[in-house]
């Protein structure tokens, strides 16, 4: 494989929703099945050969991250760049990876460690093919209902088609530069970026969607872990 890509997992935050049952920190360090999510995350990713090196972005003090048995650590380098926001963490990370601005850069979930080899390599192959960024997603299978509150409840106020909508996932795949300079743009100006297809979105550009897989979940809620470990 000609081109150069290397991947990146912003994993500054502690997912205060995935909290209870008894455990603390943040998310991406409770093990599952005997490992770190993060672990297993790191290890999805590595299973491509066409991928150079695993950037991870984490929070200036954060004190897990050393106690992680991490696989590969040739291809793999961390960085203390964690930032105010996802967004913050991963142009922080960007930028510490000192990537070449034509390459690309997939970035990752830490929360999502059910990735498929499949999946991963049905995405690098579709944008290095087409050369243009995309994401995996998943087409909306449910009738989608839009909610308002009511005396304190929330109550249908419409049913919204739901035809040509998905629900996105990551990794999320674009060229180094204009991935970066996306970023750039929707921070000075303001916009809230939820994830990088939307920082690319409001630069102008429509990135591809490539199905992905239900066990590419992202662990949100505490009963979120049981599933993940029994696809794991």
């Amino acid at each position: 494989m000609d081109e150069k890509i290397i991947a990146l997992i912003p994993a500054g935050g502690i997912g205060a929703r995935a909290l209870g049952g008894g455990h603390s920190g943040p998310k991406q360090y409770r093990v599952i099945n005997g490992v770190p999510m993060l672990v297993h995350t790191v290890k999805a990713l590595l299973s491509h050969a066409g991928i150079s090196q695993v950037h991870i972005g984490v929070a200036p003090g954060d004190a897990y991250i050393t106690d992680c048995v991490m696989p590969e650590p040739a291809r793999l380098s961390i960085h203390r760049s964690g930032g105010a926001s996802r967004a913050d963490t991963v142009l922080n990370t960007l930028l510490a990876s000192q990537a070449a601005d034509h390459d690309w850069v997939l970035v990752h979930d830490a929360a999502r460690p059910g990735l498929r080899a499949d999946s991963l390599a049905a995405l690098v192959q579709t944008c290095l093919l087409h050369d243009r960024g995309g994401i995996l997603a998943t087409p909306v299978p449910d009738t989608v209902k839009r909610a308002v509150v009511d005396s304190g409840l929330d109550v249908i106020e419409s049913t919204v088609p739901r035809d040509g909508l998905w629900l996105a996932q990551t990794p999320q795949m674009f060229r180094v530069g204009l991935l970066r300079d996306a970023l750039l743009m929707a921070k000075a100006q303001g916009f809230e970026v939820t994830d990088e297809a939307s920082a690319m979105e409001f630069a102008g550009y429509a990135p591809l969607l490539v199905k992905g897989s239900l066990e590419n979940m992202k662990v949100t809620w505490p009963g979120d872990f049981d599933m993940m470990a029994h696809w794991l």
